[in-house]
């Protein structure tokens, strides 16, 4: 079971666009248990400021938000963050959705974030978009089912 980091900008174009390639990973394969998501209490609290943003006003209602927020945790493995998070981005938010991947042993980290998206991997946990990651899911769901 492959085990991923969906980056928060991954889950905002989520709830709003709700179109592919992210719906099809979460509608479709998460629903299914395809994979294993993975969050950490920080990253659910940026989730959560994050759709405060009154850009995004606009898209949602706080009822909506407030419960998207909980159906994130409900569904995800929750990790817990080293104190001491390695500075390995420009932006420290995104040292966190790596501190997460590596802390919870995830095979990947989704991310729509340039600047996660350049380092291509950290160590042997490749950062891929979310249509990279749509295809690995469906291909390795193939696989199985021609077991």
């Amino acid at each position: 079971m492959i085990r991923a980091v969906l980056d928060t900008n991954v889950l905002v174009s989520y709830l709003i666009t709700h179109r592919p390639p992210i719906a099809t990973l979460i509608d479709e394969h998460l629903a299914r248990e395809d994979f294993v998501l993975l969050t950490a209490l920080e990253l659910l609290e940026e989730l959560e400021r994050v759709l405060e943003y009154p850009r995004l006003q606009r898209y949602t209602t706080d009822e909506t938000r407030t419960r998207f927020v909980a159906l994130i945790a409900a569904l995800s493995e929750l990790v817990d963050l080293p104190e001491a998070i390695p500075r390995i981005c420009r932006d420290p938010g995104d040292d966190r959705v790596i501190a997460c991947a590596v802390a919870g042993r995830a095979d990947v980290i989704v991310s729509g974030d340039r600047d996660l998206l350049v380092l291509e991997h950290v160590g042997d946990i490749p950062i891929l978009s979310a249509a990279q990651f749509l295809q690995l899911v469906e291909r390795l769901g193939n696989e199985g089912e021609e077991e």
